[in-house]
């Protein structure tokens, strides 16, 4: 069983992951975009990564997406 942290995490990056593909973006596409290196997105999107709050404004304006945008789709079970 995994920890509330820890599940916070996956759905976090699970959303992450489904506005990116909705944009038909790669994981270059949003470094370029956001400024976050794309091994970290990718760590991020598979909830192996923790996250700065900084970090996670520049992956909404990547996606040019406000922060409550993303977080309105954003449900931890």
């Amino acid at each position: 069983m995994t920890d509330l942290n820890t599940e916070i995490l996956i759905h976090f990056g699970k959303t992450l992951r489904a506005f990116r593909k909705e944009q038909n973006l790669t994981l270059l596409e949003l470094e370029v975009r956001s400024g976050i290196n794309e091994g970290d997105i990718s760590k991020i999107e598979n909830g192996k990564k923790k996250l700065a709050f900084t970090t996670f404004i520049k992956l909404s304006k990547g996606l040019d997406l406000t922060p409550s945008q993303f977080l309105k789709e954003f449900k931890v079970q």
